[in-house]
C-alpha cells in the first residue's frame, strides 16, 4: 500500500498545481471605479463630514494613503476636528510611515472623544490604536516598512497593556 501512494505520488505528483494560500487581487472593477468617482463628486460639491470620511475610507481601503491624508487635509477644520476624520487620518499618517503624525492624530481622536460622545466603537478602537503607536514612536520607529521586527514588537507590548474605555 505504501509503495502503491509512493507510486502515484511521483506518477500524478508533478502535475498537481499547489492550491494558493492568498488570493491575487485582482484590478479593480469597474463598478468599484465608478463608486470611487462618486464618493469623489460628492466630496467635491459638499465636503460634509459623511462625505469626507467615506472618501477618505474609500482610499485606505484602495491602499492609497496619500489620497486619503490629501483628502482630509483639504476637508474644511470643522470636520477635520472630528474624532472620525482624525482617525482616519492616523491610520493615512501609519500607512504612509509616519509614526509621529499618526500619533498626534490618534490623541486628537482620543481628546475629542474624552470632551465629546464618540460611538463606543470609534473610542476603543482609537484607544487601541493609541497605545501602539505610543509604543512604535517610543522604540524609534517613524516608517513602520523598515523595520517589521520593532513593529510587531511594538503591536506585543501594546497588546499586553490592559485599556478601559468608560461608555457612556
Amino acid at each position: 500500500m505504501l509503495l502503491a501512494g509512493v507510486a502515484w505520488t511521483v506518477g500524478f505528483g508533478p502535475n498537481l498545481r499547489a492550491s494558493q494560500l492568498v488570493p491575487a487581487r485582482e484590478p479593480a472593477a469597474l463598478g468599484q471605479l465608478d463608486q470611487l468617482s462618486e464618493l469623489e463628486a460628492r466630496y467635491a460639491a459638499d465636503p460634509t463630514p459623511a462625505n469626507v470620511t467615506a472618501l477618505a475610507a474609500a482610499y485606505l481601503e484602495r491602499d492609497q494613503p496619500g489620497l486619503a491624508a490629501s483628502a482630509l487635509d483639504a476637508a474644511p477644520r470643522e470636520v477635520r476636528t472630528r474624532p472620525e476624520a482624525a482617525h482616519l487620518a492616523a491610520r493615512a499618517h501609519f500607512r504612509r510611515g509616519r509614526a509621529a503624525d499618526a500619533l498626534a492624530a490618534a490623541e486628537q481622536v482620543s481628546a475629542a472623544c474624552a470632551v465629546d460622545a464618540c460611538p463606543a466603537w470609534l473610542a476603543a478602537k482609537a484607544a487601541r490604536h493609541r497605545a501602539f503607536l505610543e509604543q512604535l514612536v517610543a522604540a524609534g520607529v517613524e516608517d513602520p516598512q523598515a523595520d517589521p521586527i520593532a513593529v510587531r514588537a511594538a503591536y506585543e507590548r501594546s497588546a499586553s497593556e490592559v485599556r478601559l474605555v468608560a461608555m457612556r
